[in-house]
């Protein structure tokens, strides 16, 4: 992520998304109400007995939805202004992908949604890309923008006539560069994508290697049609790569959950529901406040909370409530914090 133009006062931060988790970083950070300033496309007639052309369009426009979805951002909602032949008030859609930018403007920016693009500027989801079938195999690593083809395996196998165990051996030099990489690299996740079951042959091959079976929580299985530069394209299309950035940020708020379950175990620092939760933010005694998104939602009175915690120098952390860590936090009404110091209720 790149922070282009910073003016707080006014409420705007331009951003560049650079990468898929920067898309997914900003799904969590465009809310309903806001106002977002980009580039969109749209066909138009130039007359009558013309056909249509493709136009593009700088719009503002009042957030209604937002989806992320086939390696993309897309922010629907009500347009600000009149643009040409778009009228003021109509309905349009800014679709954002990778190397594109946007305007975002809020009437306060709480805390927490700064300090997520900060870290979205700092951190990048690492992965490693894993395309093959009995005969090809091409590694690729994850970037900012884009990816970058590592190597190019190829296996001796015989005719598909023929029984082998070549193409076992085959898997097993996947499975050695595959481990080699992780050695140098230690990548967020590993995709392993191929046309019929070749990923289950790797995968099995990966399981019965004892040190690649450590390997076995960062895999995720993904289909591609062929095995070629084009089936990386495709990979970072499919629904799989929503799956490793949701996968990625679940890990993070699991961490963050499950330390407020251990003090909570242990009659230790922390506070959950609504009012236990309220008096800890009031006393000033909240460290990290951890709520959930269907929480904030359902709740604006929320805003006032997570405002009164970040004065008061804590963290807020919104989770995802379709997550296992957003589970274990709604069990416990939605919201909890860790605290500097043990309170007595």
């Amino acid at each position: 992520m790149r922070i282009l133009k910073k003016d707080l006062r006014n409420g705007k931060i331009a951003v560049q998304a650079q990468s898929l988790d920067d898309l997914w970083c900003l799904s969590q950070t465009v809310a309903k109400g806001d106002t977002v300033i980009g580039k969109t496309a749209r066909k138009v007639k130039l007359g009558s007995a013309e056909e249509a052309v493709k136009k593009t369009y700088v719009l503002s426009i009042a957030v209604e939805e937002v989806k992320f979805e086939d390696q993309a951002l897309r922010l629907a909602g009500v347009t600000n202004e009149a643009k040409e032949d778009i009228p003021q008030g109509s309905h349009h859609t800014i679709t954002l992908e990778p190397s594109e930018t946007i305007t975002i403007i809020k009437e306060r920016w709480p805390k927490y949604q700064l300090d997520r693009l900060n870290q979205a500027t700092e951190a990048q989801l690492t992965a490693l890309i894993v395309v093959l079938d009995r005969e090809t195999a091409i590694l690729a690593k994850l970037k900012t923008r884009g990816y970058e083809i590592i190597t190019e395996l190829k296996g001796k196998v015989r005719k598909k006539d023929y029984k082998t165990t070549e193409a076992t051996n085959f898997y097993k030099e996947i499975t050695a560069a595959i481990k080699d990489y992780d050695d140098r690299n230690k990548p967020d996740k590993i995709i392993i994508a191929s046309p019929a079951f070749w990923k289950e042959e790797l995968m099995n091959e990966l399981e019965s290697d004892a040190k690649a079976g450590l390997l076995k929580s960062k895999i995720v299985a993904a289909t591609c049609s062929s095995v070629s530069q084009n089936a990386i394209d495709e990979v970072l299309k499919r629904p799989e790569m929503n799956t490793v950035l949701a996968t990625a940020s679940a890990a993070r708020e699991l961490k963050i959950v499950d330390e407020v379950m251990t003090e909570i175990a242990k009659e230790g620092k922390a506070a959950y529901g609504r009012k236990e939760v309220e008096d800890a933010v009031e006393a000033g005694a909240v460290e990290k406040l951890l709520v959930t998104d269907v929480k904030v939602y359902n709740d604006s009175s929320l805003e006032r909370l997570m405002r009164k915690a970040e004065e008061n120098g804590g963290k807020v952390f919104i989770i995802n409530s379709e997550n296992e860590a957003g589970q274990k936090l709604d069990a416990l009404g939605g919201m909890a914090a860790i605290l500097r110091y043990k309170l007595s209720y």
